[in-house]
């Protein structure tokens, strides 16, 4: 089943902007038109948590509020279709960052992902949270079941960033290119062996498409180079309740 959707597909270019690549996809569907290198100018650590993400969305929603927007053509009937997500001229880009933890989960200091940089984390995560609402950012402690992420995909008005365990993320199309040629696929390879032993990898995508006769939800993967992926329910539901992503989305 073909997928069309107005989200671009952008690599990541090291182990820790994959949130960084997934912000600059949406930004360039609502018609703002950034590099990955443009939107890292943004961020001031590598260490890169979802309200680092919400921070830097709102920021770039202020600077391209005045703006025209960008008309996406429509698509054959056959194809799930993502419409334009623009706003209207002078209006911010409306999104919602959910979360089951507000502020650090002070667990996630025992994981390998996060022990590196906690101490420093938990201090600016924190604080970040503290300010959000002064900030205009919409933060709602709240675990949406999966069923709700069929909903928003389904009705082709929305795209979702997510934050998953890597490790327990299935592409069957990756899977099958890996295991042909021997080797991992895009620069996902290179982040599989920095993290050897890690038994959570955070990583971003941002999910564009959910088809209800296969149970499939269609995403774009900032650490492959193919444009478009696909998870199964079941797997996509395994990859973002899995201790270390507090069901960021």
């Amino acid at each position: 089943m073909q997928v069309s959707t107005p989200v671009p597909h952008i690599n990541q270019q090291d182990n820790w902007d994959c949130g960084l690549a997934c912000v600059a996809m949406v930004a360039n569907a609502l018609g703002s038109r950034l590099s990955l290198a443009e939107v890292t100018l943004h961020c001031s650590v590598e260490s890169v948590w979802t309200i680092d993400l919400a921070y830097i969305l709102r920021k770039l929603s202020n600077d391209q509020s005045s703006l025209p927007t960008i008309q996406f053509s429509k698509r054959s009937p056959s194809h799930f279709h993502v419409p334009n997500l623009s706003p209207g001229r002078g209006e911010g880009w409306d999104f919602t960052y959910y979360t089951s933890t507000i502020g650090v989960d002070a667990a996630h200091s025992k994981e390998k992902f996060y022990r590196k940089s906690f101490d420093d984390d938990q201090k600016r995560v924190n604080a970040l949270f503290e300010n959000s609402d002064a900030a205009n950012i919409r933060v709602v402690e709240l675990t949406l079941p999966l069923d709700d992420f069929k909903r928003f995909l389904y009705c082709k008005k929305y795209a979702i960033i997510t934050l998953v365990n890597q490790r327990l993320l299935k592409c069957p199309q990756c899977l099958e290119k890996a295991s042909f040629c021997s080797c991992n696929v895009g620069p996902l390879g290179s982040i599989v062996q920095r993290m050897k032993g890690f038994r959570y990898i955070g990583h971003f995508i941002v999910l564009v498409a959910y088809d209800a006769n296969e149970d499939m939800f269609y995403y774009r993967d900032p650490a492959v180079n193919d444009e478009l992926c696909g998870v199964a329910a079941a797997d996509l539901e395994r990859a973002r309740n899995s201790s270390g992503t507090d069901h960021d989305w």
